[in-house]
This record gives structure tokens, sequence and C-alpha cells, in this order.
């Protein structure tokens, strides 16, 4: 039965992928696109309806074998507004404050509470300290780091109590997951919503960013005012530098828990956008103000959605290990 479950959160992923790529289709070749869905494929189905359903399936399959992992990493790259691992390290915090009020903890003898508690979980976090000229500053310095400033191997206490946290959090997870109750089947619930949410995340951060550089690029055939193309111009460097800089920056530290995902996912829309730009579009549907917006507030929707999630399964692991733990010490 987990086998069919992992299948049908795959495909479902996969699915969410074809709305992008239909997108970016349409960009390219908008006539190619409509001579496919109007009368190619039509006439294809109606003498192989099943073929037809078989090989969706497959390519939305493998689709979403591709795009889960890579979801994951990116949702978890350090460059991400809220990662999981800083939403993790939050709640961890929090939870364990409230425990120690009812004289609970999920922190074990041998460390102690001060080990962890991290300044900063997020990445982002000390640009709004010290006011907004400071933040600025640490801001352009992470968006567009060096890229030869290597890690020396010297972890900052944060990150060291950050690491902390998230292989305790593990721990307690697999024992929770291992133990086969009713809690270990809501946990795997909750993670099965966590992991379709992030192929949404995926998709709509993707389409988001095409129906942007395809709202500034200039209509072929129709006069476009400069400051569109120039903002899309702009844009496209932005996303250039930012990918560029942190992605190379990835590689020289060589981290395998680091891989530049989000600087290679950005890269690769930039260098679609910047030809979308460069080239025009023959359809004006993509000026519509209202599309690009109803776009952005799925994508909101989604990563909200999936932001809930993962806050209340971090709870629910977590309060459910003090539980679990402190039957254990009532036994013995």
């Amino acid at each position: 039965m987990d086998v069919f479950k992992l299948a049908f959160e795959t495909i479902v992923v996969g699915l969410l992928a074809f709305v992008w790529l239909g997108v970016a289709a349409y960009l390219f070749s908008p006539d190619f696109l409509s001579d496919l869905l109007s009368q190619r494929l039509p006439a294809f189905a109606k003498d192989n309806q099943t073929l037809l359903s078989v090989a969706v399936l497959t390519v939305a399959y493998c689709l979403g074998s591709a795009i889960l992992p890579i979801s994951s990493q990116l949702l978890n790259d350090e460059h991400w507004p809220l990662p999981e691992n800083a939403i993790r390290c939050q709640v961890f915090t929090r939870q364990q404050i409230q425990l120690q009020g009812i004289n609970y903890t999920v922190v074990p003898k041998h460390l102690s509470p001060d080990d962890l508690k991290p300044v900063h979980c997020s990445y982002w976090a000390p640009i709004f300290e010290d006011g907004i000229g400071h933040g600025l500053m640490i801001f352009i310095e992470r968006w567009a780091p060096s890229p030869f400033r290597k890690a020396d191997g010297a972890v900052s206490g944060d990150e060291a109590k950050e690491q902390r946290i998230l292989s305790l959090f593990q721990l307690q997870e697999s024992k929770l997951l291992n133990q086969g109750t009713d809690q270990g089947e809501q946990l795997k619930l909750l993670h099965e919503r966590i992991v379709v949410l992030r192929g949404a995340v995926f998709s709509g951060f993707v389409l988001s960013l095409l129906c942007l550089f395809a709202y500034f690029a200039p209509v072929v055939g129709h006069s476009t005012h400069w400051v569109r193309t120039a903002c899309g111009s702009l844009l496209a460097i932005c996303f250039a530098v930012f990918a560029f800089l942190n992605g190379l920056q990835d590689l020289f530290n060589q981290q395998i828990f680091d891989i530049p995902v989000l600087e290679g996912v950005v890269f690769s829309i930039f260098s679609f956008g910047a030809i979308v730009v460069a080239r025009g579009v023959k359809t004006p549907i993509f000026l519509k103000k209202r599309y690009l917006f109803t776009v952005i507030f799925f994508a909101l929707l989604a990563y909200g959605g999936w932001m809930s999630s993962e806050i209340i399964y971090d709870q629910q692991v977590i309060s459910s290990f003090a539980v679990f733990q402190g039957g254990e010490i009532q036994k013995q």
C-alpha cells in the first residue's frame, strides 16, 4: 500500500509540472502547442485512449520522480526565504521552552538546554538587526557573495547548535516512525502532504518566474515601452548574479549537503527568461496582470500550506517524543 501511495504522490507532482512545461512550450512556439492540443492529441486519443493514458501517467511519474528530490533540496536551501531546517530549528526551540514549563523535555541528559538555543535559525535573520543600513549591507553580501571565499571548516555557535537540533530531531523522528503506532501513521500522512506540497511549491515557483519574464517581454509586431524591457533585463541580471555567485561558492566549498539546486533552477529559468525577453512573445496574453497575480497567489498558497504543514509536523514529532520518553521513564 505504501508503494501505491508513493506512486500517487509522485504522479500528482508530475502532473503539476505539465502546467509550467506547457507555458514554456507556449512561450517558444504557441502554434506548435495549439496544433498539438487541438488536432494531434485528439486524433491520436480517438483510437488509442488506453495507450495515451499510460503514456501520460508514465511521463508524469518520471517527472515527479525527478522533481521530488529537487524540490526537497530547493526548500531546504539556506538561500530560500524560510527553509525547512530553519523552521525545524525554530519549532524545536519554542516547543522545548513550552515543554519545560510542564516538566517535560526532549533534550538528552548529556546536553544542556543552552546547547540547543541558537540566536538565529535562519540564514537571512541577521538582516533585520542593527538598522536598515546594516541590514542592507548583509543582504547584498548574502545575495551576491564572493565565490572565491572558501569555507575554513570552522562552524559558528549558531550553526553548531542548529546541527545538534537537526540531528536530534532526525533521531526522534526515526524512533517514532519505527514504532508502528497510530501516532506514527498520523505522522506519515502529514509527511505525504508535505511531499505533495513541496512539488506544488516547486512548480509554482518555476511558473511564477516564467510568467514574470513573459510579462516583461515585448510582443512581436507591437510597440513596447522601453521601461518594460529594461525591467525584464534588470530582473534577469539580478537572478543571474545570484545564481552565478552563490552557485560558484557552493561548488568551491564542496559540501555534499549544500548542493546548488536553488541556484541551478534560478539559472535555468533566467536563461529561458532572457531568451524570451530578447526575442519577444507572439501573444499578448501574458501581459495581463491578473494572470500573473493569479499564478503568484497560488504559488504563495502552496508555500503557505507547505510551511504550515511543516510546522504542524515538527510540533507533533517533538510533542509525541516527549510523551513517549515520559512514558518510558515512568516504566523504569
